[in-house]
């Protein structure tokens, strides 16, 4: 099953998938953003009409990867899941320096972890809404993860482990990934399960290739920030490797930025849809390739295992 913020749907009702994106994010550092911060009626005003595009198109599910502390909304993202017929899913989990509240520096992985997991069996807050993923950071030191960043690692594999939850790591560099790939190993914790968020960041494939062997979903999520070109050579790599059960493809785009006049310099969502899968299709990758990197493999990376852990 896959929880979203209306409700358990099952994979199969997933459809087509962008898996990282963000509707709304606010800059604010140290925990200190609150929904005061934001007019909830003017997001609507502006985001509805990108959310309904994006239906349009033929998308019929949106995973928003704002975290707490960073913009997370889960009333208002119940609301535009109403609105625009979309299937929303939320997350549980922190990100990253300076976009921590100041008690994270100071709490134990087991602690996080139990927040985490009182969100995932109970709902965020009062709202009764319940997360569908984990969504961290690993934040790069000299190649490896900040101390912080491996509390937070922890606490997310055990939150996992608990609740069948997947997780969504921001992380940049393959010597990361390698990293977190001794934390996984260490615990016993099923790589499949994890989801390198911003992979295309390395341009190096023998990181992406071990990972993926390793069992990782490997998420190439900046379509449209760079010409297509670019994507379409590193999807046609990772593919020719015998990667294509591996990979994801997604835009993070939007969003309606906290602070900024009517949010600031929104990107729209339907760039893989419009434009990057027909630039794929011209160059002659196949529509079932193409349906597995935008339904089937996403259903498989989001669906919740705990009932076979």
């Amino acid at each position: 099953m896959i929880q979203t913020v209306l409700g358990e749907i099952s994979k199969d009702e997933l459809g087509i998938v962008i898996p990282h994106e963000h509707i709304l994010v606010g800059f604010i550092e140290d925990g200190k953003m609150t929904r005061d911060d934001y007019d909830r009626g003017e997001v609507i005003r502006i985001m509805l009409p990108y959310l309904m595009q994006l239906a349009a198109a033929g998308c019929r599910t949106l995973t928003e990867c704002t975290p707490e502390f960073f913009g997370r909304a889960p009333y208002l993202l119940a609301e535009l899941s109403e609105l625009s017929g979309l299937h929303i899913i939320t997350n549980t989990g922190y990100y990253q320096k300076p976009y921590l509240a100041p008690f994270v520096y100071e709490t134990s992985s087991e602690d996080l972890a139990r927040i985490w997991i009182k969100e995932a069996l109970e709902g965020i807050e009062s709202s009764g809404i319940k997360p569908g993923f984990i969504k961290i950071a690993l934040s790069n030191t000299n190649g490896g993860i900040s101390p912080v960043q491996q509390t937070i690692l922890k606490a997310a594999l055990l939150t996992s482990r608990e609740t069948g939850l997947p997780i969504q790591a921001h992380t940049i560099g393959g010597e990361t990934v390698m990293h977190a790939l001794e934390f996984l190993a260490r615990d016993n914790f099923e790589p499949s399960r994890f989801i390198w968020v911003h992979a295309d960041s390395e341009p190096d494939l023998t990181y992406h290739k071990k990972a993926a062997l390793a069992g990782m979903w490997i998420e190439i999520d900046s379509i449209g920030y760079r010409p297509f070109e670019e994507h379409y050579a590193m999807l046609e790599k990772l593919i020719g490797m015998g990667l294509l059960n591996r990979l994801l493809i997604s835009q993070d785009a939007g969003w309606y930025c906290v602070g900024e006049k009517n949010g600031g310099n929104i990107k729209p969502f339907t760039t893989i849809l419009e434009g990057f899968v027909p630039f794929l299709r011209e160059k002659g990758i196949a529509q079932s390739i193409i349906e597995q990197l935008m339904i089937a493999n996403p259903a498989n990376a989001l669906e919740n295992r705990k009932d076979r852990l």
